[in-house]
């Protein structure tokens, strides 16, 4: 009987704990971009925004170990704030293997808004980081395919 009464009296103390109070949850509304990733308006970013800090990718050691050279191609949304928002690997070369270490980089990019866009508007942008080994096993098609050349 002694227990039935202090679990009844325990019960009856975690109801009065409990709160009646909704938590109203507010889902955060897509980022409206200004869509500048076209060629024709890759240069048109500088208007918006202007990179203050980029850190270059680390290359993969499986990649350099077998002397692989490529590049991947990335749609970056640069938010308000001016650090990466949404992005796509829009293409990569040899595939798969640089994306990783080019999104990691992009993370650690800053802009700052230009007098132009004193209310920092979000643009969506196109940027291409390069990787490129000494030596590389397919250098001629790395450099058709990405656009650059060996040093």
């Amino acid at each position: 009987m002694r227990k039935v009464v202090t679990l009844s009296i325990f019960s009856l103390f975690l109801g009065a704990c409990v709160s009646n109070d909704a938590v109203e949850v507010v889902a955060e509304s897509p980022i409206q971009y200004i869509d500048l990733t076209s060629k024709d308006y890759k240069e048109r970013v500088k208007e918006y925004w202007v990179l203050d800090k980029n850190q270059a990718p680390r290359y993969p050691i499986s990649a350099a170990r077998k002397r692989v050279s490529g590049c991947v191609d990335v749609i970056v949304g640069i938010k308000k704030d001016g650090r990466m928002g949404e992005y796509k690997v829009m293409k990569s070369y040899p595939e798969g293997i640089f994306d990783q270490y080019a999104t990691a980089a992009l993370k650690h990019w800053k802009w700052s808004a230009t007098q132009d866009n004193s209310d920092s508007a979000p643009v969506l942008t196109s940027i291409q980081l390069d990787f490129m080994v000494d030596g590389a096993k397919n250098k001629s098609e790395a450099e058709t395919l990405c656009g650059f050349t060996h040093i």
